[in-house]
């Protein structure tokens, strides 16, 4: 008996293929914290491929933890582009010299390396709570992966299935 006005679920893998079987079931299972809007996005790409939220976050993680990554030891340079008045821009200039700066991006550099050496990045935003199911094997494998990543797990998977979904929207045009 289903109550009227209550929708039904959205069954994102209805019609395609589950997942490989594991050797041991999946009993075990994480947590990623997303936003509403990151919800509907993770859901929307889920639906279009057919498959479930667990399966993608799941797949994606399994996916990262397993590939041989390099020591990431070169750079990366980041342009940021934002919108300054006149006045806005001498006192951005001022600030640089007082600072003994050489460049914007030295300034820019400088104030947000602090926030970019803490362990656990924390911001007030409200989540709700996405769980994905792995094996025995499949979580011990993602844990320790995650553990060298200084990230929180629930932060992570929703890095990394944004980064997919843009890249998939990106092939799609």
């Amino acid at each position: 008996m289903t109550t009227p006005g209550k929708k039904s679920a959205v069954r994102p893998n209805r019609g395609s293929s589950l997942r490989p079987r594991a050797e041991s079931p999946r009993r075990h299972f994480l947590y990623v914290d997303v936003t509403k809007d990151e919800h509907k996005k993770i859901q929307a790409y889920c639906v279009e491929q057919k498959i479930s939220v667990s399966q993608f976050l799941a797949d994606l993680m399994i996916k990262d933890a397993l590939k041989t990554k390099p020591k990431r030891k070169r750079k990366v340079t980041i342009r940021a582009e934002f919108e300054l008045t006149p006045e806005e821009q001498e006192k951005l200039e001022l600030l640089i010299r007082l600072r003994n700066k050489g460049s914007i991006g030295q300034f820019i550099h400088e104030l947000l390396q602090p926030n970019l050496e803490v362990q656990r990045l924390h911001a007030p935003v409200e989540t709700m709570p996405l769980r994905y199911y792995l094996s025995q094997d499949e979580h011990e494998t993602i844990t320790k992966h995650i553990a060298g990543k200084g990230m929180a797990a629930r932060n992570y998977g929703v890095t990394l299935a944004l980064k997919a979904i843009d890249k998939a929207r990106n092939k799609q045009k």
